[in-house]
């Protein structure tokens, strides 16, 4: 892959170079590396504020709230009967509801620690399987880091991706539950 990157760059150099506009390559040279901090920063300074909400959210009892609404869904939809799994997993899922992707990794990481416990080989659990579906395809109810840079981009409506999102995500999220559990089944059969 790094090839592929060496052999664009250079191209992109030459032709530059061919067609008499050098003056651009300078002008990216220049002008990328303060886009890309000024791009940066504003995503930590998302990161670390958002990081704060949920330090808010956790000492309101919101995200307890939230996980005690989702764990019959939870014991529903998973197997495993590990508490400590299912409280990560809970977690991971209320934190990525609230946007908060970031804050939610660690809890992720625990429970697929706990659920590959119960994994009888070294293959992945159904368990684990539907939990980096829902992890991946979680409904966001605050797109936090999409608006923090439609906002930083100048949008005129930086909150306007909220409804896309949340139906897009829902869509898939339910969508992938159910070929995941059917799949499940027809390959123990």
């Amino acid at each position: 892959m790094n090839i592929f990157w060496i052999v664009a760059i250079v191209a992109s150099i030459l032709y530059q170079l061919l067609i008499g506009k050098i003056e651009k390559v300078t002008e990216i040279l220049f002008s990328a590396p303060q886009k890309a901090a000024d791009i940066f920063l504003t995503i930590l300074l998302s990161i670390m504020l958002w990081s704060g909400f949920l330090r808010v959210v956790q000492d309101s009892n919101l995200v307890e709230i939230l996980k005690k609404l989702l764990k019959p869904i939870f014991e529903a939809l998973f197997e495993t009967k590990n508490e400590r799994a299912l409280n990560f997993m809970l977690l991971n899922v209320v934190a990525n509801m609230l946007g908060l992707g970031n804050a939610a990794t660690p809890a992720g990481i625990l429970a697929m620690q706990e659920l590959s416990k119960e994994a009888k080989n070294s293959a992945a659990s159904d368990d684990m399987i539907l939990f980096v579906l829902i992890n991946t395809c979680s409904i966001q109810l605050i797109p936090t880091t999409v608006i923090i840079l439609r906002t930083k981009f100048s949008s005129s409506a930086p909150a306007a991706i909220t409804f896309p999102t949340l139906f897009v995500s829902m869509a898939s999220l339910f969508v992938g539950i159910i070929l995941c559990k059917v799949l499940s089944k027809v390959c123990k059969k």
